[in-house]
């Protein structure tokens, strides 16, 4: 069976029907005229495979990726192969969600050198002159100027938002948010604080703050960002005034030492007058900032509001931890008051079981009791080991006897001398002295 097949040949140059036939250079020209045409024919189909698989995205740990469709968002892709159609059908940005991101503000912070930003105000502008064109300020509660820098660390926590609401895959839109936000914050916090507490004594309050301001702002926003930390690296008064700042620094400084020595040496003291006993009856301020009224303080204010019940009550507890409690000094005294008191107590009780001993015999011959009582005590004098005997002859018509300065008379006389000495040192108590004794 005969088949009929038509093929087309296209014949080289030359063979065509009335065409002449090439030369060699023209020959050779045509070919690689044709081995051109084949390798872009094979470039165009390397491009069509490579604009096909165009929407394969590889997606790191710390980030994700979301994906458009015709502009409006499709859907949000975690780390790993993310696949989409090519653009401009699917378009796929990729953002670092896991990982902070980190800028500073200088936006407070006078104008100077790239290279002195971290240097200290007193060296870089130590002129009286600030440009509010140029130099940032802040104006605190105390009616002071201070300068600061901010070091921000922020994440994006829900890319939906952030993609929404804004910017892309740069981080210059956040940046300039988060800056304006951080500057109102700033502003707001600062006026109540004072220049001192700025600079120095709560800085980390006033990051704490702001940073709570600038993300509740966020958050009011819908921008899918947070702040995760916010520093303070520097803070100053303006350079000119730093000396005279410094020295109302120290002098407060000196001062919270000098109080906080008192304070000490009031404890020491008050631990050697009364032992641990003294912290119920003075008033004092606990380390958590709290105020113990001791019990005088009390029993002062009961003696002013003539509360004889609550006063009658505070004078037996004070009483009771005075004799029972108290040790150092107070309870040494206390101590020696109480023995002295049971030797005389014993003493007047053996005097009076003596006078009841000698009564009856008393009445019955007063004379011979008295004679007989006085011998006893001359022959229990006499008897004393170290008295001096004097003998006096019958015929001597004078007796002359040298007598010495009683001893504790002289002692009780310098112990009142020392004691008007030192009265002379003592200011005179604010409030009164209480008894404690009965």
């Amino acid at each position: 069976m005969a088949h009929s097949h038509h093929h087309h040949h296209h014949p080289p140059a030359g063979d065509l029907p009335g065409e002449a036939p090439l030369d060699a250079a023209n020959q050779s020209l045509a070919d690689a005229m044709r081995a051109s045409f084949n390798i872009l024919k094979f470039i165009m189909v390397v491009l069509v495979v490579l604009y096909a698989f165009s929407g394969v995205r590889i997606v790191d740990e710390d980030s994700e990726a979301v994906v458009f469709r015709f502009g409006k968002l499709n859907r949000v892709k975690g780390s790993g192969a993310s696949i989409a159609f090519p653009f401009p059908i699917e378009e796929t940005l990729i953002f670092a969600t896991k990982k902070d991101n980190s800028f500073r503000s200088l936006d407070h912070w006078p104008k100077v050198k790239e290279g002195q930003i971290n240097e200290p105000l007193s060296k870089v502008r130590n002129s009286g002159i600030l440009n509010p064109g140029l130099d940032g300020s802040l104006l605190t509660a105390d009616n002071g100027i201070v300068h600061i820098q901010w070091d921000v660390k922020y994440r994006v926590k829900n890319l939906e938002r952030y993609v929404l609401n804004v910017g892309d895959e740069s981080t210059t839109e956040v940046e300039v948010l988060i800056k304006s936000l951080l500057n109102d914050a700033t502003i707001n916090a600062v006026s109540s604080y004072s220049a001192e507490d700025v600079t120095r004594g709560s800085t980390t309050d006033v990051a704490f703050k702001v940073r709570s301001m600038v993300n509740e702002r966020l958050e009011q926003l819908e921008t899918g960002v947070h702040v995760v930390a916010l520093d303070i690296p520097h803070s100053s008064v303006p350079g000119p005034t730093m000396i005279a700042f410094d020295n109302v620094a120290k002098a407060q400084s000196e001062r919270d030492k000098a109080v906080q020595e008192a304070h000490q040496q009031r404890i020491k003291v008050l631990n050697a007058t009364a032992g641990n006993s003294w912290r119920e009856l003075a008033t004092y301020q606990t380390r958590t900032g709290e105020r113990h009224v001791g019990l005088l303080d009390q029993l002062d204010a009961a003696i002013e509001t003539n509360d004889e019940a609550k006063q009658k009550k505070l004078e037996a507890e004070i009483d009771q931890i005075l004799e029972n409690e108290a040790s150092g000094a107070a309870g040494e005294q206390i101590r020696l008051a109480r023995g002295y008191y049971t030797k005389v107590v014993q003493q007047i009780e053996g005097d009076v079981d003596q006078y009841h001993a000698v009564l009856d015999e008393y009445l019955e011959s007063p004379d011979l009791l008295i004679h007989r009582l006085w011998e006893q005590t001359r022959q229990r004098v006499l008897q004393q080991k170290g008295l001096t005997k004097h003998f006096v002859a019958s015929n001597a018509m004078e007796l002359r006897i040298h007598i010495e300065p009683d001893p504790e008379q002289a002692a009780r006389d310098e112990t009142e001398r020392l004691r008007q000495e030192s009265d002379a040192y003592e200011f005179a108590p604010k409030k009164k002295l209480h008894a404690i004794m009965p």
